[in-house]
């Protein structure tokens, strides 16, 4: 008993000298971690009153840093000054063993090493979802009170690019948002822009006109701070920077897993079976781009001979119709011919039995006429036939043809479907793959 008491008493008495340390440490490490957080920030724009709702935020994400600094400092200071003032050496001496003395630091050790934990897995991520809450409500300020509605939306990271309207290529009614990691930076309204790309730089140049500087409003309500205003700028932005991606980091270590979770599940939902090629997401991407062109490229070469089939159809439908038409008119005009005929001899019989020399020779005169026009009508009605069907032949070799093209270009463009839909798995499967291995480093 007394051995133990004496232990009890001796661990209470350790406790107590690490915390003396410890709690300083840990406000000294939270204190400076917080301010080169802040100047950071400051130095990317973000405004002193701005930065005061962001306060408990950057705390919270300080803490993972400086809980396990001030550990380490605690206990090496409380460690070190007992062996240099040898308690650690009366200590042993008195017969306690030194087991004693060092579990309850790593006791303390672990607790902290849970707490540190639940900050990372836990609250860390939310402190940072709140964080965006804050930098959306900061644009919704922004927007609310200078722009009601907006009508196209540009991500250039670092930059978000509101525009009211399009009036003669002239951008009106501009919001521009700068972002510095999760925080919203600088606003700039203007009344009008222009927005040129510089191929060979590779940057846009962005001219605004007639605007003003503002700093967000992290609060509720008031009114949102000017900082100048401009007749006329120009900036530069960059489209080497990384896009801004969704990040992981928003989200709690179970959302992470139950994540992963539903990506598994989808990944063995896949029907279609993956190829065994080792191309990463960059090339899968531009192997997907260029199947995708070559469809379009088919996709515009079967519309053209879809249309010139159509054409051809149409064609040779009218030439059907005119041929038969002309037949039946040539069919007429033989009609006409055998019924002159008829009138011919008809008269000729009339001749012989008693009547005028001169009006038979008239009707003759008249009904060898009306032959003769018949008979040339007849040879041009056959001319007019003869080039129709000779059109209806050309269209028909034309349609056989344009048949024969269009099967192969249906044919090639099965194919590039399928490879195209080969690509899009394989893509689709690597960036699963990739989302799961940035959950998984994000777990761990």
């Amino acid at each position: 008993m007394p051995a133990i008491f004496t232990s009890q008493i001796l661990q209470r008495y350790l406790v107590r000298e690490w915390f003396r340390t410890f709690l300083p440490s840990f406000a000294c490490f939270e204190l400076l971690i917080f301010l080169g957080f802040a100047i950071q920030l400051l130095h990317k724009g973000l405004d002193i009153v701005a930065l005061r709702a962001l306060i408990p935020h950057i705390l919270i994400q300080a803490s993972p840093y400086s809980i396990p600094s001030a550990l380490l400092t605690a206990t090496a200071m409380t460690y070190g000054r007992m062996s240099a003032d040898h308690e650690i050496i009366a200590i042993q001496a008195s017969g306690v063993h030194i087991h004693k003395i060092i579990t309850p630091v790593l006791v303390i050790g672990v607790v902290f090493s849970l707490i540190t934990l639940a900050l990372s897995a836990e609250v860390l991520p939310r402190s940072c979802y709140k964080i965006i809450l804050l930098q959306e409500r900061a644009i919704n300020n922004v927007l609310a009170g200078n722009l009601a509605s907006f009508q196209k939306k540009i991500d250039l990271y670092p930059y978000q690019i509101y525009i009211g309207s399009v009036e003669d290529n002239i951008n009106k009614d501009i919001a521009v948002i700068e972002y510095a990691n999760d925080y919203v930076t600088d606003v700039i309204l203007a009344e009008e822009g222009i927005i040129k790309m510089d191929e060979s730089a590779n940057k846009i140049l962005l001219t605004l006109h007639r605007g003003e500087f503002i700093k967000p409003n992290y609060k509720k309500s008031g009114e949102i701070p000017r900082v100048g205003a401009f007749n006329e700028t120009t900036f530069e932005i960059s489209l080497k920077e990384k896009k801004r991606e969704s990040s992981t980091k928003y989200l709690t270590v179970f959302q992470l897993c139950k994540c992963n979770s539903e990506i598994k599940d989808q990944l063995s939902g896949i029907t279609n079976t993956p190829s065994n090629s080792n191309k990463d997401n960059d090339e899968l991407a531009k192997e997907l781009g260029k199947y995708m062109q070559d469809l379009s490229s088919l996709s515009g070469k079967l519309e053209k001979f879809t249309t010139e089939l159509k054409r051809s159809n149409e064609n040779l439908a009218r030439q059907k119709s005119k041929i038969e038409g002309l037949s039946n008119e040539c069919k007429i005009a033989r009609n006409y011919i055998m019924v002159a005929n008829e009138n011919l001899i008809q008269v000729k019989r009339e001749n012989k039995l008693d009547s005028s020399i001169e009006d038979t020779a008239r009707k003759i005169m008249q009904i060898k006429e009306t032959i003769e026009k018949e008979t040339q009508r007849i040879y041009s009605i056959e001319q007019n036939i003869a080039a129709a069907k000779k059109v209806q032949s050309d269209e028909l070799e034309n349609i056989d043809l344009l048949t024969r093209t269009l099967s192969e270009i249906n044919a090639q463009r099965e194919a590039l479907l399928n490879k195209s839909s080969a690509v899009e798995t394989d893509l689709k499967i690597e960036k699963k793959k990739e989302l799961i291995r940035k959950n998984d480093i994000s777990i761990h």
